[in-house]
């Protein structure tokens, strides 16, 4: 029984810090550049688009007096280098401005994907999800990573 205790101290003092290497390294931030949306999410963002915001930031996304704009360099002079969760949460507080948060979480992630492809990031193979600490690790890089 002592044995075995000490075996199991032992993998403990092993395995343990490599297991939190894992998290730690599944944690990693990403960027936008690695396809973080797919082409079927922004085309559903885009149907939310039209019904929630294009009333202010129009249908090329560029925005009025008011509202600022989504695209271009605009858009990464106001997010660049900054979380995707970040982004999510302003825009889940203040839209739309008639009725701040009235979307479910997944239609916002929808409408941050359609925002993504207008502003050329690479779509991929799985969706922008709606977990805030997922979104909080992706960042808005302006530039691809190298």
């Amino acid at each position: 029984m002592h044995q075995g205790s000490n075996l199991r101290r032992t993998l403990v003092l092993y395995l343990l810090p490599a297991l939190c290497g894992l998290v730690l390294a599944s944690a990693q931030p990403r960027t936008v550049w690695d396809g973080v949306y797919t082409d079927a999410q922004a085309e559903r963002g885009g149907m939310a688009y039209q019904q929630a915001c294009v009333a202010c930031h129009r249908e090329d996304l560029r925005g009025d007096n008011t509202a600022p704009s989504l695209v271009g360099e605009s858009f990464t002079f106001l997010w660049g280098d900054m979380e995707v969760g970040e982004l999510s949460a302003r825009i889940q507080k203040l839209m739309p401005p008639e009725r701040p948060g009235s979307l479910p979480p997944q239609t916002y992630s929808d409408i941050i994907a359609f925002i993504l492809k207008k502003n050329a990031f690479p779509a991929g193979t799985t969706e922008l999800g709606a977990d805030p600490a997922a979104l909080h690790i992706l960042i808005i890089a302006t530039k691809p990573k190298k």
